[in-house]
């Protein structure tokens, strides 16, 4: 059960063939899983000029969106997947399975960091 507003997403794996550096395109032919998460996004570089370069932190060049995912305990997350939420495209770090304290299960979720891809040429 999702107790935030719900948004549409898709999941895909993460790359099968990463290069020496741990580096590869996902493949977003077919996602893995689809359905309902809590889509959470936070408040971007804090600095309009990040693209222009300098700086560090939200001032980086390549700062980029950030998000937190709510997800439902059926939901296949992974560090290193791809969560597809409107038109944003988002890789996942940090997930964690998060039960329900009460121990009834009806309050269990993913959580997972969403960290964007502008850049990776979608």
């Amino acid at each position: 059960m999702l107790l935030l507003s719900p948004a549409q997403v898709a999941l895909y794996d993460q790359a099968a063939d990463p290069d020496t550096h741990g580096w590869a395109q996902p493949d977003l032919s077919a996602p893995v899983w689809q359905g309902q998460c809590s889509y959470q996004p936070g408040p971007g570089p804090s600095d309009p000029r990040a693209s222009e370069g300098g700086g560090a932190g939200p001032y980086e060049p390549n700062a980029a969106a950030l998000a937190t995912l709510y997800l439902p305990p059926d939901a296949p997350v992974a560090d290193g997947m791809v969560a597809v939420v409107g038109s944003q495209h988002l890789a996942l770090a940090r997930a964690r399975l998060v039960t329900d304290p009460t121990g009834t299960g009806q309050l269990d979720c993913w959580v997972a960091e969403g960290h964007g891809t502008d850049g990776w040429g979608q």
